[in-house]
């Protein structure tokens, strides 16, 4: 019997089992993809969230935030995010920073899916393993938490997310969030000479047009 099963290996998951080590529990992760794990992401951490990481042990390398400056055609706002700052950083590199300290704490992580769970009075039973709680955090599509019922009613329109780094030193230290009629690009400082581009958007088209 372990105290926390967590089914998948990204960010959240990785997250809740080093929470789940540091206080003195037996946490195992369950995740297919070997990592770290690449995907569409702003790459911005707001200072919540980095102000979580450390108080986690966790280090990731990137580049200081100061704020965030929305623009349009026509019109222009900025704001700082006060005393504390963000960090513009590679997901990969948040990824791998989260699951070597996972490591550390002594975590296991296993190969693997959950798609289903055994519960009863005193546990759940998932991929071979029993536990006293399950966690899932295999993605905004989860085939656990659809098994389980838990799944909420997807509304709204439906949008999608590309994104590319070019090789170029920052011009500024704010995510620039760049507003049109068909979606918003998501300008972040990662690194002193990579800067990061997301567009998100509900026109389901290449990443050129």
């Amino acid at each position: 019997m372990i105290d926390v099963l967590v089914a998948g290996g990204g960010p959240a998951g990785l997250a809740t089992a080093i929470h789940a080590a540091l206080l003195g529990m037996r946490a195992v992760v369950v995740e297919p993809r070997p990592g770290p794990v690449d995907k569409a992401c702003g790459e911005g951490i707001m200072p919540g969230g980095v102000a979580a990481l450390a108080a986690m042990g966790v280090t990731v390398p990137g580049r200081t935030l100061r704020g965030i400056h929305y623009l349009d055609e026509r019109h222009a706002a900025r704001a700082t995010f006060g005393r504390a700052a963000g960090l513009g950083a590679r997901r990969v590199a948040l990824h791998d920073a989260l699951a070597r300290r996972a490591a550390a704490l002594g975590v296991k992580t296993v190969s693997g899916r959950i798609t289903h769970a055994v519960q009863d009075r005193d546990g759940v039973e998932a991929a071979g393993l029993r536990a006293r709680w399950l966690v899932a955090a295999d993605g905004l599509h989860s085939p656990l938490r659809r098994s389980l019922g838990l799944d909420a009613p997807q509304g709204g329109v439906r949008r999608y997310g590309l994104r590319r780094h070019y090789r170029v030193a920052p011009w500024t230290d704010f995510v620039e969030v760049h507003w049109s009629g068909r979606g918003e690009a998501y300008v972040t400082p990662v690194g002193d000479d990579l800067v990061g581009v997301a567009i998100l958007s509900s026109a389901r088209r290449p990443y050129e047009e």
